[in-house]
């Protein structure tokens, strides 16, 4: 299945080889964000926000078909 995946600040490095120039990436059709966090090798202890087509989503989240997933890290600063 195809999905499109958007890395945002620090996380962009994880995508480098392995997100298509047109955002894509075919995973199998199980695939949930955790698989999904596997593939791209997101550490576990990274704090991050996960949206699947803007709604906030767990780890154990199915993803579809044509799902647009968008993986961004906190941010800090003062």
């Amino acid at each position: 299945m195809k999905l499109k995946v958007n890395l945002y600040t620090i996380l962009k490095k994880y995508g480098k080889g392995k997100i298509g120039a047109d955002r894509s990436v075919d995973l199998p059709d199980t695939t949930r964000v955790s698989d999904l966090l596997a593939f791209l090798a997101i550490p576990e202890k990274m704090g991050k926000i996960i949206l699947v087509n803007g709604l906030p989503k767990g780890k154990e989240h199915g993803l579809t078909e044509g799902d647009e997933v968008k993986i961004l890290s906190f941010i800090g600063g003062g």
